[in-house]
């Protein structure tokens, strides 16, 4: 037998569960400003609030990329493949450009991030132009035209040159 307080209390029990709440209960209300805050905090762009040893990772990562996508196109000129080495070329320009794009809302904390921002987008705008001279000294040898294609070369290495000499310098800066 069981006794009238407890069929009360069960009576209790599911008659709670099973109506529908009147309101939120503080623990629902709780959790959706949470979820509200959340969101409003993930809709905001992180970048903005970057310093420099955010920039200075996005930096090294994008020279990695650049590093490995130049070794390629040194292993394809060198082995005497030109349609190899062009494609390998037009990858090395867009990732030059993705990381010119990949630094512009990276915002530096000092003044010395700034400057070393600054170095790092010229010599990733300089590595395009790399990109594209090596293509096109590419296409030059395909077409048979040794001149045109050394022209290119050259402009190439030039340009690489100094996009070196950047990237080194704007490394030394976020030291």
């Amino acid at each position: 037998m069981t006794s009238r307080a407890s069929k009360a209390t069960s009576r209790a029990k599911t008659k709670t569960a099973t109506s529908p709440a009147r309101g939120l209960s503080v623990g629902r209300r709780v959790l959706l400003v949470l979820s509200c805050v959340a969101a409003i905090a993930l809709s905001v762009p992180t970048a903005a609030v970057a310093s420099d040893s955010t920039l200075k990772a996005t930096v090294a990562s994008w020279s990695h990329r650049i590093a490995l996508d130049a070794h390629g196109i040194g292993l394809s000129a060198s082995r005497r493949h030109p349609r190899r080495m062009m494609r390998r070329a037009r990858h090395f320009r867009a990732d030059s450009l993705r990381a010119v794009r990949a630094l512009a809302p990276v915002r530096a904390s000092s003044v010395r991030g700034g400057r070393a921002k600054r170095l790092a987008i010229a010599a990733f705008r300089d590595y395009a132009i790399v990109g594209r001279e090596w293509a096109l000294s590419g296409q030059a040898r395909l077409r048979g035209l040794r001149l045109a294609a050394l022209g290119h070369a050259r402009r190439a290495a030039r340009f690489a040159r100094s996009g070196s000499r950047l990237l080194v310098a704007a490394g030394k800066l976020l030291r």
